[in-house]
C-alpha cells in the first residue's frame, strides 16, 4: 500500500493470511484508504474500533487508532504523524461510526480537525468533554492555562 509502512507480528504465521497483530504508519492523506482496507478486506475484517488517542510530541501530534478483528481474532494498530501547524486528518466516522465521539475527544484536547466529519464545520459543536466556548486544547503542549476562577470555564489555580 502507497504511504503506508507496515510491520507485521514476527511470531505470526506464514502462508495464509496474517494471523498476527498489524501495525501500520500511514500518512493523513492515505488514511481513509487504508481503513476501507482494513474493514472490507476479507482477510483482515476489521470492524470493531476499538480506540483513538494522540499526544503532543512537540514536534507534531501522533495519533493511534487500534481496530479489533473479531472474526479472526487479531488486531491492528494505526499510527498517523501531523504536524503541529496543520493539526488534520479525514475523519473516518463514516467508515466506523463508533470513532465519531473520539474525533470529537481529540479535537477537544488537541485541536486536531477531522475534515469530513458531521460536525467539522461548526467547531463549537465539535466540543464534547469542554464547554463550547473555552479558549485552547488543554493537551497540546503550547496551552497556557488562564486561571478563570470559575471550574466549567478554566483551569483553576491550586496550593
Amino acid at each position: 500500500m502507497a504511504g503506508a509502512e507496515i510491520a507485521q507480528d514476527p511470531e505470526a504465521e506464514t502462508g495464509g493470511p496474517p494471523t498476527g497483530d498489524l501495525a501500520l504508519s500511514v500518512a493523513p492523506a492515505h488514511l481513509r484508504a487504508v481503513c476501507l482496507v482494513l474493514r472490507d478486506h476479507a482477510d483482515l475484517r476489521f470492524d470493531y474500533p476499538a480506540d483513538l488517542c494522540g499526544v503532543d510530541m512537540g514536534t507534531g501530534i501522533r495519533l493511534w487508532y487500534r481496530f479489533w478483528s473479531p472474526e479472526h481474532g487479531r488486531s491492528a494498530t494505526i499510527e498517523v504523524m501531523l504536524s503541529a501547524e496543520n493539526s488534520c486528518v479525514p475523519s473516518v466516522c463514516d467508515i466506523w461510526p463508533g470513532l465519531d465521539w473520539f474525533e470529537r475527544e481529540c479535537f477537544d484536547m488537541f485541536g486536531v480537525r477531522f475534515e469530513g466529519h458531521p460536525r467539522a464545520d461548526n467547531p463549537t459543536s465539535m466540543r464534547i468533554l469542554l464547554p463550547e466556548d473555552w479558549v485552547g486544547y488543554p493537551f497540546r503542549k503550547d496551552y497556557k492555562p488562564e486561571f478563570a476562577g470559575d471550574p466549567l470555564h478554566g483551569p483553576q489555580e491550586t496550593n
